[in-house]
């Protein structure tokens, strides 16, 4: 089975190391919230604001999850430290895309995928498959892991700091664009396919793609 999906909004933010100027303090009012929310969290605030979802279906992906407050629990187990509470609330995969919901008000469904190097195409065939019965679908994939030690493990050369976003929609029009899978240098593997689509979008005024599901 075969969904076209029209692209409403794309929003891209990326840096080697921390994104600067998220915006937070603005889009997120309340103090207490804003001091819990994990880097990624920021970064899905950031382009959800950006592609004007505020509420409605989102499917959220990463390959590798809250990494940043995962090692600081695992620092705190390795010295014999207590384990921050903040840190153990916020490693779970779905984080983002929950303080999402509690900074918005959103009630509605909210999906989190985990897929390695095909993480940011999968998000998308899980948003062409929500597009079967909701109007308007935003779908988001991020890595955040700005963590002390991360260059040991680091050897994509990868940013350190990426995410990408869409809001999209079903559409009756013919796919008049095909997003292939290259790897892009400094681009995690998860986003490749999503930066590949991105790039598309920046250059052209209507995209439609075909989905596969």
């Amino acid at each position: 089975m075969r969904v076209n999906v029209e692209i409403i909004n794309h929003a891209l933010v990326h840096a080697p190391k921390t994104i600067e100027n998220l915006n937070e303090k603005e889009l997120v009012k309340k103090m207490i919230l804003r001091r819990r929310l994990s880097r990624a969290s920021k970064i899905l605030i950031n382009l959800a604001h950006k592609c004007e979802y505020k509420t409605g279906v989102m499917v959220y992906g990463s390959a590798y999850g809250e990494l940043i407050d995962t090692v600081s629990i695992l620092e705190s187990i390795k010295n014999e430290n207590i384990v921050s509470p903040t840190a153990f609330q916020n490693s779970v995969y779905n984080t983002a895309a929950s303080y999402h919901s509690i900074v918005e008000g959103n009630t509605s469904e909210i999906l989190t995928l985990s897929c390695g190097d095909s993480t940011s195409y999968n998000v998308m065939q899980q948003g062409a498959l929500s597009l079967l019965k909701n109007e308007e679908v935003f779908v988001s994939t991020i890595e955040a892991m700005n963590f002390e030690g991360v260059e040991i493990f680091n050897k994509c050369g990868a940013q350190l700091e990426y995410g990408i976003g869409f809001s999209i929609k079903k559409t009756d029009k013919e796919a008049n664009t095909v997003v292939n899978a290259k790897e892009q240098k400094g681009v995690p593997a998860s986003l490749s396919w999503m930066k590949n689509l991105y790039d598309i979008c920046e250059s052209k005024d209507s995209v439609v793609i075909e989905v596969e599901l």
